[in-house]
């Protein structure tokens, strides 16, 4: 096979260099040495800037992350050495340091560091546990009956209990929970976890739970390709049976299931809520899903899964607005940049895909 004409005694190629940082060099061309790898690219924007302390920088051609030479990039890619190559360089992060570890009993399966000085962690042994930040045991959380794969916070609404916390939390046990725990830098001496409902809808594992910036809804995704919408709000009777089934949740009215023991009390017990809503378009398994972090689109969700796509929901209108596919990639876990930009995926095959917000092209950029 004939190597481009790089391969033939080319030593330099005209490069591009582009960033949405802040650290901007003039937009020319600059004749690049073909034996030039990262670190030579990160000091030539370095020099560039006048830096007095030095920054690192990676290097993204054509959406994949510079590993090799510029020359056996392009052997590997046939890129001529004629033509200008653009390269994209962002700051370069240094890998984060481990302090300590928290054994579990099991997988862990899910972390969130949503709550304030708090973390929560869901398990394969089926039970949620809170810590604090001096990583100390402050709730162990039981209840579902199978491994626990996704933990949220639900941040406080206007009517919430004061001094407690509701959090979330879904299962292979085709259940999803909301718990309300107390905060524990109150003076309260309830010091309980509360399950205050069960949520039931899935007929297969949930792979996720989410909840919306105000804490009024929340997202439950399962492999059973559905997506629940469900409200916050706790009912004072059961809205489902244990039998209930999706044909029964889309009828206009629910039907009110109360549970009463034999001398006709009712059993102190957490609800049965039916879902406000069902999303549905994936075909296959859903793997995540996500609300847009931003305050003004609360209704804007994300979710990805085994059918190779990730899609954009209005969960108000109950309505898929958006799908993207990456062929052939199987996408396990889905998040959403701080500024709502950019969804990123977790892919099968080992890579990340970059996708952005504002519109409907495939996946910027492949990690």
């Amino acid at each position: 096979m004939t190597e481009p004409s790089l391969g033939q005694g080319t030593n330099t190629i005209p490069v591009l260099l582009k960033t949405r940082t802040s650290y901007v060099i003039p937009s020319e061309k600059y004749m690049i040495p073909t034996s030039w790898r990262r670190f030579h690219l990160s000091q030539l924007i370095n020099k560039v800037l006048n830096l007095s302390q030095p920054v690192p920088f990676d290097f993204l051609v054509q959406g994949e992350m510079l590993r090799t030479s510029l020359h056996d990039w392009c052997i590997e890619k046939g890129f001529e050495g004629e033509e200008t190559l653009e390269i994209e360089y962002i700051e370069s992060l240094l890998p984060p340091e481990k302090i300590s570890s928290i054994p579990h009993s099991d997988w862990v399966s899910s972390i969130s560091c949503q709550m304030t000085g708090h973390f929560l962690t869901g398990s394969y042994d089926s039970i949620v546990r809170v810590y604090n930040d001096r990583q100390e045991l402050v709730h162990s959380i039981s209840g579902h009956s199978g491994p626990v794969s996704s933990v949220c916070v639900i941040p406080s609404a206007a009517d919430s209990m004061e001094s407690r916390q509701l959090i979330g939390s879904a299962s292979y046990d085709t259940t999803a929970r909301i718990v309300s725990i107390p905060d524990t830098e109150s003076d309260s001496t309830d010091s309980t976890p509360i399950t205050l409902a069960s949520l039931h809808l899935h007929t297969s594992a949930i792979s996720s739970i989410a909840s919306n910036s105000t804490g009024t809804v929340l997202l439950t995704s399962g492999w059973d390709h559905l997506i629940g919408v469900w409200t916050t709000d706790i009912p004072e009777e059961d809205e489902a049976s244990e039998n209930t089934t999706l044909l029964e949740l889309d009828r206009k009215k629910r039907r009110k299931v109360s549970r009463k023991d034999e001398s006709g009390i009712v059993q102190q017990t957490p609800k049965r809520k039916a879902p406000q809503g069902v999303l549905k378009s994936h075909t296959s398994r859903i793997s995540s899903v996500a609300f847009s972090p931003l305050a003004n689109q609360i209704n804007l969700a994300y979710s990805c899964g085994w059918d190779f796509s990730m899609r954009s929901w209005d969960v108000e209108a109950g309505v898929c607005t958006s799908t993207r596919v990456v062929a052939e990639k199987a996408m396990l876990d889905l998040t959403i940049t701080a500024d709502g930009r950019t969804i990123v995926t977790a892919n099968g095959d080992r890579t990340v895909s970059l996708f952005s917000a504002s519109c409907e092209q495939p996946a910027l950029y492949q990690l």
